[in-house]
């Protein structure tokens, strides 16, 4: 009971207050052992090279190539709910990084460690080969608990959303990029986003992003889910000659936002009264997105929030779509 209390007492700590939390007694560091090590590589790059350093030490336990005197008092690896992929494979630099991750994935996977939250960030790094270690089967049992997805690593996605159809029933969240500069890979990701979205028991909260991307090919395969989607944002598509009628057969949509130019027969089914909201992409480039709100309690940008405004991702038992 005691340590129920203090669980919820730290869930709303940071990160630096977490680390304090340790310092107090055996029984505050039993509650913030879990909390600080489910998402290592999601901090500071220092405390990620230090969480793989720790990840490493493990590793040369398995292989018996070090023995140590103190041995940790916890298996952190087992506490991994949020895997920034991408820290993880900067701690060392990108190209030393690489080589570990296959033996990373591999001590994930035999820990029966099973995701959350995943995430790859733009670095502007295209290198399939290196991004998509972690699409190959032997490691999706880490994968099919994922509720929350964000990829914005500018590779090809076929594989990923592949992957992520093949293995993820539970997602909510899904952030992703999907340029592509063969047609034919994404035609291929197009087919396997609508597999991917009538897969999933949730209501889904869902961002596509695709410079000049066939806006025409992503309605078709989105009219396959409208019961599904709760949130909606399409950036950067090309949505010339689009039917937009679709857009009235989504009851549980609480958020609509489409970047700028916006459609004539959007503004005709929900209206002028709408939010703007810039994104930063870079130093020079800016993305406006023209926001629609029907929640009432809600005027938020789910998709541009801090992250202590993003609804929470955890262990809860997901509401099927069926619920109220």
């Amino acid at each position: 009971m005691v340590l129920d209390v203090i669980e919820r007492f730290l869930k709303d700590l940071n990160v630096r207050d977490l680390l304090s939390a340790l310092l107090v007694n055996r029984e505050w560091c039993q509650a913030a052992v879990p909390l600080y090590w489910k998402a290592p590589f999601s901090y500071t790059k220092k405390r990620s090279r230090h969480a793989l350093k720790i990840y490493e030490s493990f590793l040369e336990q398995e292989n018996g190539s070090a023995v140590y005197k103190n041995q940790p008092l916890y298996d952190y690896p087992i506490f991994l709910k949020e895997l920034n992929y991408t820290n993880l494979l900067f701690c060392k630099g990108f190209h030393e990084g690489t080589r570990n991750v296959v033996a990373l994935l591999q001590m994930l996977t035999n820990r029966e460690v099973r995701l959350n939250t995943f995430i790859m960030e733009n670095t502007g790094t295209n290198i399939e080969s290196i991004y998509g270690f972690w699409t190959n089967s032997c490691y999706a049992p880490i994968f099919s608990t994922l509720v929350h997805v964000e990829i914005h690593a500018p590779f090809p996605k076929y594989n990923v959303m592949k992957a992520l159809m093949n293995n993820c029933t539970r997602l909510s969240h899904i952030d992703i990029n999907l340029h592509d500069t063969s047609v034919e890979r994404a035609e291929k990701s197009l087919d396997y986003l609508e597999e991917l979205i009538t897969a999933q028991t949730c209501r889904l909260n869902l961002r596509l992003a695709f410079p000049n991307g066939s806006g025409k090919m992503l309605v078709e395969k989105l009219c396959s889910g409208l019961e599904t989607f709760k949130r909606l944002e399409l950036v950067k598509w090309n949505f010339d000659g689009c039917d937009w009628g679709w857009l009235e057969n989504c009851p549980n949509l609480t958020e609509f936002a489409i970047t700028n130019p916006i459609p004539t027969q959007v503004t005709s089914i929900f209206g002028s009264n709408f939010d703007n909201y810039r994104f930063q992409m870079s130093k020079n480039k800016k993305v406006v997105t023209a926001h629609w709100h029907f929640d009432k309690n809600s005027s938020k940008f789910y998709f541009h929030p801090d992250k202590t405004l993003m609804e929470p991702y955890d262990d809860d038992p997901l509401r099927s779509k069926n619920a109220n």
